[in-house]
């Protein structure tokens, strides 16, 4: 399991920036979901303090899975804010160490620019945090939970949803055909805090802080999550 938080982005030729908070929660299991909110417009810039802050634009956000290795990174997306057909979103890189940070990887690659639409040449910095434990039903231990929201065949919706919570994080997103929802928490000064949303969906990132198990439902509504995995370190 991994947390990943990117520290930059660089489009050839331009300059490395970055514009967004991203945090890349991954469990055991290669389950993720990747969420991007703009720090500036409507959400707080950097100048707002960290306990205070509730991000409340979206750049990007997916759910999906990691099927890469070490030296090639290629994510499939199975929800994605940007379409409604995110298996045909293309998001692989070839990956490097970093030249002088040990935990910190390079990700080259192409990729379709999100203002021009135009495929870019493009790098990221991504810095690997540590996995902490939390309070909680196991305050001892590292906790990684992913739901994945149950389809309905009989309601025929195209509706999907993931959360992935990894040790102090947790986010969710859900995408019910045009809507997109997201949601990402973080635990604060000894409590879990909402620290970004967009949308009102119901999505049950609180379940993953209480004693949780495989094969166990959540339900929200008329809507349905199964509990696909839980490990303990």
């Amino acid at each position: 399991m991994s947390i990943s938080e990117r520290l930059y982005i660089r489009w050839f030729p331009d300059e490395a920036s970055e514009p967004t908070s991203t945090l890349v929660l991954t469990t055991p299991n290669r389950h993720f979901v990747d969420l991007r909110f703009y720090k500036s417009g409507p959400s707080p810039d950097d100048s707002t303090p960290s306990a205070e802050r509730c991000f409340t634009a979206l750049e990007w956000g997916i759910g999906g899975l990691s099927v890469g290795t070490p030296e090639r990174g290629k994510w499939l997306h199975e929800i994605s804010s940007r379409t409604e057909h995110p298996e045909k979103e293309t998001d692989e890189g070839d990956m490097f160490p970093h030249p002088t940070m040990p935990d910190v990887a390079l990700e080259r690659g192409h990729m379709t620019h999100p203002d021009s639409g135009e495929m870019r040449e493009y790098e990221e910095a991504w810095k690997s945090l540590p996995v902490l434990s939390v309070g909680g039903p196991h305050p001892e231990k590292r906790v990684a939970v992913f739901l994945q929201m149950r389809e309905d065949p009989v309601a025929g919706t195209t509706r999907r949803g993931a959360v992935v919570r990894i040790g102090q994080h947790c986010q969710g997103i859900v995408r019910d055909g045009k809507d997109v929802c997201v949601q990402r928490w973080s635990w604060v000064d000894d409590g879990w805090k909402k620290v970004g949303q967009v949308g009102e969906f119901d999505i049950p990132c609180d379940s993953t802080w209480t004693n949780v198990r495989e094969g166990d439902t959540v339900e929200r509504g008329q809507v349905v999550w199964d509990v696909k995995e839980v490990a303990l370190f």
